[in-house]
């Protein structure tokens, strides 16, 4: 049983080595490719947010537009037939804008209180609101709020913080430039038709000079962003819509500046100035699409990533893990034969005194969990020192070899171990037997050795080789410590030696 111990506890290290060199590296990949997973993990969930806000957005933008509409056909004020015809279409198509706005709202996370004021104001702008009784000032207001809600929501949704170039130069211009630019305008088209019949007064021609500036200074802007824009990605697309609002800015501000003047139809200025607005408009909507194109590419990749990385770390540790157990299977023979090496006497191939100090504590820790005795044999040639002066050394050598063999002959059980322990001095470790049985034992190792016959004329022991033996039973509980279990053998071995050599003494102060 204490052998059994012995070498489960050998291949529970065995085991723990192939453990060891597997769980480090596997543990190893977990952690890297955990950080990566995760830092991919939070690309997908800013990606996700930047889109979610966007589209809150683009449709806060669109029902923009149908009240920049609503206003410019307001401020016409002429209510022939036509006019109330097409300010009720727009009014329609403001209440879907804002039902769907409202689901789109929905899905804004992590700021309750963004969400709820968004949706308290798009509340107030149902078909029972004032929305009904507008007036320019009333629409100019609930543009501006929108406006702002799309500014806050580009914070809340971190569309402002994204850091690519490309996609950050778009987001500048779909909330604040381009919106910015399309308000003015707008308010330019409002004061040009309400001003058609009575012409403009000194304040509102200040008013539309003061909102030309503002339009060269959004432009100046929105040409340098999509410079940059133009250096790292090349959209035919964006260039057009680019250059048609370049011109159709230039007509806005030529007709706000003469062709009111010349007391044109009311439907055609507002149709005039519609369409050029509806030019800035389009570039919008080019910088939408290439901004959402960027960032669904970005988040498909993310994911295609992230999933990925699971893939490749879970691959890794599954190579790892045949690795190891591939070496360690193809491996398990050099492995023991290279321990067993490391534990074994080269010249007698007993176990050496390295594996003896191993052995010996556990054994002694083993046979008292299991209650067995425990005998400790010390072994010592008679002599040897003179046989090698007589009979040279390489003799000395054939000599221990022989000792050893008779010693690893003997050994019967499995708990039997032998060992060099230095020198001619050798050790026995044996389970289970008593006193009897152990000095039977050592006296048959003994004679063994005699029997062998190998020439000693120096030795006064006798005319052969011979050993001396001292031997300790140690019963269960009595003894604790290794170094007293080998004092005690020790002292036994040297009154074997007093008392002539060639044989057994048996340590029995302790009965």
């Amino acid at each position: 049983m204490i052998c059994q111990d012995i070498n489960k506890n050998k291949k529970n290290k065995n085991f723990a080595y192939f453990v060891t060199l597997t769980v480090v590296p596997v543990f190893a990949i977990i952690v890297m490719f955990s950080y990566a997973f995760l830092h991919i993990r939070d690309s997908v969930k800013f990606t996700s947010h930047e889109i979610t806000g966007l589209r809150v957005i683009a449709q806060i933008q669109r029902t923009v537009f149908d009240i920049q509409k609503l206003r410019g056909l307001v401020c016409m004020g002429n209510g022939d037939e036509k006019s109330i015809e097409h300010i009720k279409i727009i009014k329609e198509s403001i209440y879907k804008d804002l039902a769907m706005l409202k689901e789109h709202s929905m899905f804004i996370e992590n700021d309750t209180s963004l969400k709820n004021e968004l949706l308290n104001f798009i509340d107030s702008l149902g078909k029972t609101s004032p929305l009904e009784h507008t007036n320019y000032y009333y629409l100019t207001d609930v543009i501006h709020d929108f406006m702002r809600f799309s500014g806050r929501l580009s914070y809340h949704c971190k569309l402002i913080l994204d850091s690519t170039m490309n996609s950050y130069v778009l987001i500048d211009n779909i909330v604040f430039l381009l919106p910015e630019l399309i308000e003015y305008n707008g308010q330019i088209r409002a004061v040009t038709l309400s001003a058609q019949n009575s012409g403009l007064v000194d304040n509102q021609r200040e008013y539309i000079k003061a909102q030309e500036n503002k339009i060269k200074e959004k432009l100046e802007k929105l040409n340098y962003n999509l410079s940059l824009y133009y250096e790292n990605r090349n959209s035919d697309e964006i260039k057009d819509a680019h250059n048609g609002a370049l011109k159709a800015q230039d007509a806005i501000i030529e007709f706000a500046n003469n062709k009111f003047l010349n007391g044109e139809n009311l439907f055609e200025i507002y149709s005039i100035t519609t369409k050029n607005i509806e030019s800035i408009i389009d570039l919008y909507n080019e910088n939408l699409k290439n901004l959402s194109h960027i960032l669904e590419k970005r988040l498909n990749r993310d994911k295609e990533i992230s999933i990925f990385i699971i893939l490749a770390g879970f691959c890794s540790i599954l190579f790892i893990i045949f690795i190891n157990a591939m070496f360690y299977r193809r491996n398990r023979k050099f492995i023991s034969k290279i321990e067993e090496l490391t534990i074994t006497d080269a010249m007698t191939t007993l176990h050496n005194r390295r594996y003896f100090d191993l052995v010996f504590d556990n054994l002694l820790k083993a046979q008292k969990r299991a209650r067995q005795t425990l005998a400790f044999i010390i072994v010592d040639i008679d002599h040897f020192k003179q046989y090698n002066d007589t009979y040279g050394h390489q003799a000395g050598d054939e000599t221990l070899k022989a000792v050893a063999n008779c010693l690893k002959n003997s050994l019967r059980r499995e708990g039997d171990f032998a060992f060099r322990l230095g020198g001619e001095e050798f050790g026995v470790l044996c389970t289970g037997l008593d006193d009897s049985q152990a000095f039977d034992f050592a006296d048959a190792i003994r004679k063994k050795v005699e029997e062998e016959k190998i020439e000693h004329k120096k030795s006064t022991a006798g005319k052969y080789v011979t050993i001396s033996m001292g031997l300790i039973v140690i019963k269960p509980g009595l003894v604790n410590s290794v170094n007293d279990v080998y004092r005690y053998a020790d002292e036994a071995l040297y009154k074997a030696k007093e008392k002539g050599r060639n044989r057994v003494v048996v340590y029995n102060e302790m009965h």
